[in-house]
């Protein structure tokens, strides 16, 4: 069954990922060239601050889903009706609060963005205001959906809404060019689809119903104790997603912030695609641990091993993609002069590959708790993120940014690893370690490889079909002669031998 849940979760999300992907190329290229690259600035620098904003949220839906796990694998409905009452109530506190906290911060935004018209600022502030409020109020809903692997209702319901809203931003920017009606038709549209969600939850969660909750509640749970080391992992991955455009635009002004943010759109639009693939593996990651209280035995370590090959496999693709293929699909899609230097995409497809490589150990380590064993981790992330940030900008412009972003990023994953080996996969740490080694090898060879044989194609949209093709077979030849041979590759033969059968069963009862 959770097989079964897993491949519905994955169809339905890559199927509706890449029609709003290309969506998502066509408003963005709408967006820098009919409203210009101060708005374009102003939309993506709020964006962040509000990234910053959340930290109010204090980590509550991940402390809340990883113990939902728990209860729904032990079928408790008056526990899990509990649970998502707290979610509720406590989702709507901290709605009010980044209203507050966006209120003290609407100071900053001269200081963050000098270039940009101050009312131009302070209206698509307002208008994300509006947008997070909404959120916060309707979109609790959904994680019953998540730690149900039943993923895929959200998602068809929030693809007919993102078409609509795409095409209406589509329509606004070519015949009513006006960046209030641009950006407040997505805070209608995406308030129309958390009602839907809501409307469907009666029917497809009927065990489950509002409860009273108190504070005392929260407190006798143990959430506090949880949050209390969560913020820190909350805030630091904020600082983490969202320093690299505000430092931008403090430095580098509305241009650069703009080119950078051309980058961003595509790997953002990738990583939705790929959130879509790894989250319909998490829920089930999350079942498997309780299941077996905790603990990992053969079966489960088989399964650890072949998750984390395959978030390799899945890492250094996409870096390998982004070298060879960034700089001529942003030359079609933008033109020459809004690329950045290469060596800026170097260091992000190296900032790239650390987080789809250890995504898996991630998801591990989201389930296991236990924050305060790498919340120093994460604090010398943030720490080093911020002050690396501006100490390479001069010297390296945009790329130092980011390569600070690198180092920090890779402090995380060392500190998620560890708890994972700590608390699950005790005493694997010296050969997680050691295999990530080998793994940076593998990469560099799949990375200079293919980018040697994408130098010898020519240019244009024939050029980038061609260097689509080798992106594809190299990498992945690379990696399959390498690793599918090994015993870490075991589960993920086993599961792609369940799944020849089960085509070939179905052809031939066809």
């Amino acid at each position: 069954m959770r097989t079964k849940k897993t491949v519905l979760n994955l169809a339905y999300a890559l199927g509706s990922s890449v029609l709003l992907l290309i969506l998502g190329f066509v408003t963005r290229r709408l967006l820098v060239f009919h409203f210009g690259d101060d708005i374009t600035t102003a939309s993506q620098v709020v964006e962040k601050l509000f990234n910053f904003f959340s930290v109010a949220e204090l980590g509550v839906g991940s402390v809340i889903s990883y113990r939902l796990y728990e209860q729904i694998a032990a079928r408790d409905a008056e526990k899990i009706s509990k649970y998502m009452s707290m979610y509720k109530w406590a989702y709507r506190a901290v709605g009010l609060i980044i209203c507050l906290l966006a209120a003290v911060g609407a100071a900053a935004l001269p200081w963050i963005m000098p270039q940009v018209d101050r009312g131009t600022a302070y209206t698509v502030y307002g208008l994300n205001t509006l947008s997070t409020l909404s959120s916060y109020f309707l979109v609790t809903r959904r994680l019953m959906y998540t730690c149900t692997q039943q993923g895929y209702i959200c998602t068809r319901i929030d693809l007919c809404f993102n078409i609509a809203t795409y095409l209406a931003k589509i329509a606004i920017a070519l015949w009513a060019p006006n960046y209030v009606l641009y950006f407040g038709v997505s805070i209608v549209l995406n308030t129309g689809a958390n009602l839907v969600i809501a409307r469907r939850f009666k029917k497809d969660f009927p065990y489950v119903h509002d409860v009273k909750v108190t504070f005392q509640d929260f407190k006798e749970l143990g959430i506090f104790h949880d949050l209390r080391y969560f913020l820190v992992h909350r805030l630091s991955n904020t600082i983490y997603g969202s320093s690299d455009t505000i430092v931008t635009s403090r430095l580098g002004g509305s241009v650069q912030t703009t080119n950078l943010g051309n980058y961003t759109t595509i790997s953002d639009s990738a990583t939705n695609i790929g959130n879509k693939i790894m989250d319909s593996f998490a829920a089930a990651i999350g079942n498997i641990v309780y299941d077996k209280s905790a603990t990992a035995n053969d079966h489960d370590k088989k399964v650890f091993w072949g998750l984390d090959l395959f978030s390799y496999f899945f890492g250094s693709f996409v870096a390998t993609a982004y070298l060879c293929l960034f700089q001529p699909f942003m030359t079609l899609w933008m033109g020459a002069g809004r690329l950045l230097p290469l060596g800026f995409v170097v260091v992000f497809c190296l900032n790239e590959y650390v987080g789809w490589n250890h995504r898996m150990v991630g998801s591990y380590r989201a389930v296991l708790g236990h924050f305060e064993q790498d919340q120093w981790f994460m604090v010398g992330s943030a720490v080093t993120n911020l002050a690396l940030s501006f100490l390479l900008y001069r010297p390296f412009g945009v790329a130092g940014i980011v390569a600070a972003t690198v180092v920090a990023h890779c402090i995380m994953w060392v500190g998620r690893a560890r708890v994972v080996c700590r608390q699950y996969m005790k005493g694997s740490g010296t050969r997680y370690f050691g295999i990530q080694m080998i793994h940076l090898v593998t990469l560099a060879l799949c990375m200079v490889l293919t980018y040697r044989l994408c130098t010898l194609l020519p240019g244009g949209i024939a050029g980038l079909v061609l260097r689509l093709v080798v992106v594809c077979l190299v990498p992945n030849a690379v990696n399959a002669a390498c690793y599918l041979w090994t015993s870490d590759a075991e589960y993920l033969r086993f599961q792609a031998g369940r799944l020849l059968k089960k085509l070939k069963d179905r052809r031939t009862a066809q």
